[in-house]
C-alpha cells in the first residue's frame, strides 16, 4: 500500500498544474478521482480526430491511476477502448439514447480498491427512469450514472455521481442539477459529483450544487486564477470552468489539479481538460 501510494502521488503530481496540502505515504485511504470529457469519437475533427489522440488520452488516463475515472461523452467504441486500457477497472453505466446507445457517461472504478455496492442510470428529465427522455429545454437526452461504492481501505461507503448537462437548454441545466441534488438527498452518502455542467463556475445550475452541500476540489485549494476546462483544442486556461469533481464536506480534499499540458504533437487528448482531485473520506463524518 505504501509503494503504491507514492507511485500514485509522483504521478499526480507529474501530470497536474498546481498542488497544496501533499498527503504523505502514511495516508492510505487516498482515493485519486478524475473527470474527463474525452469528445464524441466520430467528430470531424481532423488532426483532433479520435484515432490521434486516443493513445495520449489513455496514457494520461492511465498515469493518474484513478480509483474512481469518470467520462463524458463517450461512445461506444470509446469506452470500449478505455475498458481495454483500464482492465483493473470495472466500467459502470450505459448509452444515455433509448436504445442504449449513444454518448455514455460512465464510472470506470477500481476493483481492487472500491466495491461496487449498488449502481444505476437516470435521465435528466421529468421522466428520469424513461431511456431516451430529453427534459426541459434540452436539445438531446442526458444521463446520470452513479455507483455506490465500499473502499476496501476503510471499509466505508461513498456515492459518485457523473454527468453531462445539456449544452444548449439553461432550465434543462438548471433542472438537472436540482434533480441531481434531489437524488443525493435519498442517500446517506458522502457524494463526489463528477461531470461536464456546460456551465460556468457562477451559473445557476453550479449555485443549486453548492446549496446541496457541493465544493469543487480544485477552487477548495486554488481559489483564484484562471482554470478554463473547455478550450475547444486550442489549450489554455483562459475559458469557462465547466468540468470538476464536486465533493460534499464527508470528503477532505488533498490535491487537485486541471491536466492541461499538450501531447507531445502540441495537440491536445481532448476539446476539454481533464480534472483530477485527491481527496480521503473525512475521519468525523
Amino acid at each position: 500500500m505504501r509503494s503504491a501510494c507514492l507511485a500514485l502521488l509522483s504521478a499526480l503530481v507529474a501530470a497536474c498544474g498546481t498542488h497544496r496540502g501533499a498527503p504523505t505515504a502514511a495516508d492510505p485511504e487516498l482515493l485519486v478521482v478524475v473527470s474527463a470529457n474525452i469528445r464524441y469519437g466520430t467528430a470531424r475533427d481532423g488532426a483532433d480526430s479520435w484515432p490521434a489522440r486516443r493513445d495520449a488520452l489513455a496514457d494520461l488516463l492511465l498515469a493518474q491511476q484513478p480509483t474512481v475515472l469518470g467520462v463524458q461523452e463517450a461512445l461506444d467504441f470509446q469506452v470500449a477502448f478505455l475498458e481495454e486500457r483500464l482492465p483493473g477497472h470495472q466500467r459502470l453505466g450505459g448509452g444515455r439514447d433509448a436504445d442504449r446507445g449513444g454518448e455514455h457517461a460512465c464510472l470506470f472504478v477500481d476493483r481492487a480498491r472500491l466495491e461496487v455496492l449498488d449502481h444505476g442510470d437516470f435521465w435528466l428529465s421529468t421522466t428520469p427512469g424513461v431511456a431516451g427522455s430529453v427534459g426541459w429545454d434540452a436539445a438531446l437526452p442526458r444521463i446520470c450514472t452513479w455507483a455506490q461504492l465500499r473502499d476496501r481501505a476503510s471499509g466505508r461507503s461513498f456515492w459518485v455521481w457523473n454527468t453531462h448537462f445539456d449544452h444548449r437548454g439553461p432550465e434543462a441545466r438548471r433542472q438537472s442539477a436540482l434533480l441531481l441534488a434531489t437524488r443525493m438527498a435519498t442517500t446517506a452518502g458522502p457524494h463526489l459529483v463528477l461531470g461536464d455542467f456546460n456551465a460556468g463556475e457562477s451559473s445557476p445550475p453550479l449555485q443549486a450544487l453548492r446549496a446541496a452541500g457541493l465544493r469543487d476540489t480544485y477552487r477548495e485549494l486554488q481559489p483564484e486564477g484562471p482554470a478554463g476546462t473547455f478550450h475547444a483544442f486550442r489549450g489554455g486556461l483562459g475559458g469557462e470552468k465547466i468540468d470538476a469533481v464536486l465533493a460534499c464536506k464527508g470528503f477532505v480534499t488533498v490535491q487537485a489539479g486541471i491536466l492541461s499540458d499538450p501531447m507531445e504533437t502540441g495537440r491536445y487528448v481532448s476539446d476539454h481538460h481533464p480534472v483530477v482531485a485527491a481527496v480521503r473520506l473525512a475521519r468525523d463524518p
